[in-house]
């Protein structure tokens, strides 16, 4: 897996806008990409049936979600991959070391951290869509809990379905954020070609 991130990405993460960072600040993005090449990648993917979908309601394996901003996203699909991918717990050892010894370091590795967890999901994604155009299908956009009104809850059923503290070692806290912080999940439908009115 490429793990190269763009740096336009982490300069706007970091709030440059279009805008490049004084060298002090590049120096430090470098150094904190390098040390994050040692990130623990790691995804697990698996596709669903989708058992019903309409407006505002989709199901696939026992999972029953309303959410018209989903099913919008899913409309034609019949198919839907959930995937979860992960840095690992590095990124959330180095940034709490770094805020205690040194906040920009800190600000920086949050930055580098989720430019480098984006562009891996990109791949995984890339990966996903060409296994869906060899079966005949079209990916749709992924989409992920916390969008739009696709509740947070549903963590819960990615964690179960994915087996994600097993398979790529992620958890919940009670609020439904994942541990290690550097981890998405998404759904991502898969229409069949020539199906789309």
């Amino acid at each position: 897996m490429n793990r190269q991130v763009s740096r336009k990405e982490i300069y706007r993460y970091l709030g440059y806008g279009k805008d490049v960072p004084d060298p002090e600040i590049q120096e430090l993005v470098e150094k904190t990409v390098d040390e994050l090449q040692a990130c623990s990648f790691r995804s697990i993917q698996k596709s669903y049936t989708i058992d019903l979908l309409t407006e505002d309601e989709i199901r696939f394996a026992d999972v029953h979600i309303h959410s018209k901003d989903l099913g919008k996203n899913l409309k034609n699909c019949t198919k839907c991959v959930c995937m979860a991918a992960t840095l690992g717990p590095l990124p959330d050892r180095l940034i709490q070391r770094a805020k205690i010894m040194d906040l920009s370091k800190a600000v920086v590795l949050q930055a580098v951290g989720c430019a480098l967890i984006e562009a891996y999901v990109d791949q995984i994604n890339e990966q996903i869509r060409q296994e869906a155009h060899d079966q005949g299908y079209i990916c749709h956009a992924r989409y992920s809990c916390g969008y739009g009104d696709f509740d947070l809850n549903h963590q819960k059923d990615f964690i179960r379905l994915l087996e994600m503290p097993k398979t790529i070692g992620v958890s919940l806290t009670k609020g439904n954020l994942m541990v290690p912080n550097k981890s998405v999940t998404a759904v991502i439908g898969w229409e069949k070609k020539g199906d789309r009115l």
